[in-house]
């Protein structure tokens, strides 16, 4: 049993482990020219699954396929594993012991648990990776790690035993790899990417997982030599270990070969590849819309490019390729021109609404596209005619209106005659003192007319299209004053 002191010794150790922990590193140097990649990113990975991509003799490196270590990485076997832990406690115990937890509890601060807890009275982590190895029965060969407290006791234990069932994967359980890290000089693949073909930094250095005489490759221990490069715009900056791509540099992958050589010993080299991957333009084509009537046609959409994007620059006919992916509903006077991107109707194409999907290809990168849709409504120009008034007299002749068209609208615009046909359709109460002059569009009173209220119906009609027309009323009051 632990005096009040030492009780709270190891009270004063779980505040310093939960309430202050420290960032694990992605892998761990042990020092003995060793990298180990953390065992809990291959937690619930069955041994079977890993063994049909790993050799098991605990020295030749992995396959590189999808969903398995990557390149480089030995899977490690019992013995190795036993060394790794033999580092932090020399005779290792499968019994938890009080001498063995602060030999688990500094193991579990470099390599993440795979499983941890706090609750009021109790503290524990625990650790365990599968092996490459296997017992005489085929059973994995596991190495664990683990630590716990309680109010009055601490234990842990470091060991490496038969565990498990070779077919069956388990959450708390996850892998060893390494790769070496010396003596000698040891290069390893990179990759990197850029944003687009404007170019950029793809990797900082090619240095950061390279390893001289265990401890890392920097510009000081190491000279960088550039072996090959699969296009000239992809090259390696010897100084600081940067991989450059040159602003043009076409889309796709890529891959620089390099080698790092140790300054004290020339002789002593190795070489990796770097495969740089050159991201696309995103190509952004926008929806559009236009409106056309169907009396004359033309042209509904003057581009559909206007508003689309490759890259951070606009899409062009020189740049982008523009194709059809459909019309809804079909007809065939409604097309989209893939030489300018103008979207153009044929006079006479029925009213309604047409949806046509189009799709830009970067031309640099055919299988770079988006879609978008341009929509065109095929109506009638928008004609509106407005009422009129206007006071005139009765004894002279006078223009109490000089153009009944001066607040009518056609298309957006003035109605004028050269674009709307002017009629009279009515005067009430009848006279001829009145008359509505239809190339000019006034409204003239003769001499002598009699006085009173009268009401001229006109009406305007799209010169092109004679049923599409609107009416007003323009209201004229005589009296037998002159003005």
């Amino acid at each position: 049993m632990f005096n009040p002191l030492e009780r709270a010794s190891v009270f004063a150790l779980l505040v310093s482990v939960f309430a202050a922990p420290q960032a694990i590193a992605q892998t761990v140097n042990d020092g003995h020219f060793k990298e180990w990649q953390q065992f809990k990113n291959y937690a619930g990975v069955s041994w079977n699954s890993l063994a049909a991509r790993c050799p098991q003799d605990g020295e030749t490196p992995c396959s590189v396929v999808a969903g398995g270590p990557p390149g480089d990485w030995i899977w490690a076997n019992g013995a190795q594993v036993q060394t790794l832990m033999s580092y932090y406690a020399p005779e290792l115990a499968s019994q938890s012991s009080t001498a063995n937890f602060f030999a688990a509890e500094t193991f579990l601060g470099v390599f993440q648990p795979t499983f941890s807890f706090c609750i009021t009275y109790q503290c524990g982590a625990s650790g365990a990776g599968l092996t490459s190895s296997r017992d005489e029965n085929g059973v994995p060969i596991v190495g664990s790690v683990g630590w716990g407290t309680t109010p009055v006791s601490i234990s842990g234990a470091l060991s490496v035993g038969a565990s498990g069932d070779a077919n069956v994967g388990n959450f708390y359980v996850g892998a060893f790899f390494f790769r070496s890290t010396g003596p000698g000089v040891f290069a390893y693949d990179d990759a990197g990417s850029v944003g687009s073909p404007d170019g950029g930094t793809a990797l900082d250095s090619v240095l950061v997982n390279d390893w001289i005489a265990g401890v890392r490759a920097t510009p000081a221990n190491v000279v960088l030599f550039e072996e090959s490069s699969s296009h000239d715009g992809v090259h390696l900056d010897l100084a600081d270990g940067s991989v450059e791509v040159a602003h043009g540099t076409p889309a796709g992958v890529h891959t620089l070969v390099y080698s790092i050589c140790d300054r004290a010993n020339p002789a002593s080299c190795d070489d990796a590849a770097v495969t740089v991957t050159v991201r696309p333009y995103v190509v952004d084509a926008v929806n559009d819309a236009g409106f056309i009537s169907p009396a004359v046609g033309g042209v509904a959409i003057p581009n559909v490019l206007v508003n689309d994007l490759l890259g951070t620059n606009r899409a062009t006919t020189g740049n982008v390729l523009i194709s059809t992916v459909s019309v809804s509903p079909a007809n065939a006077g409604v097309a989209l021109d893939a030489s300018n991107g103008a979207v153009t109707v044929q006079p006479g194409t029925d009213v309604g609404s047409y949806s046509i999907v189009y799709s830009i290809c970067e031309i640099a990168s055919p299988d770079n596209c988006d879609s978008a849709i341009a929509t065109v409504t095929v109506r009638p120009n928008p004609i509106d005619a407005v009422n009129d008034y206007a006071r005139g007299s009765s004894k002279v002749a006078n223009t109490p209106i000089a153009s009944v068209l001066a607040n009518d609208t056609f298309n957006g615009a003035r109605a004028a005659t050269p674009t709307v046909v002017l009629s009279r359709v009515s005067l009430v109460p009848a006279t001829n003192g009145i008359q509505l002059n239809l190339a000019t569009g006034a409204i003239n009173v003769k001499a002598k007319t009699s006085s009173g209220t009268y009401n001229l119906t006109y009406r305007i009609c799209e010169a092109v299209s004679p049923a599409n027309c609107d009416m007003a009323v323009a209201t004229i009051e005589l009296s037998g004053k002159s003005n």
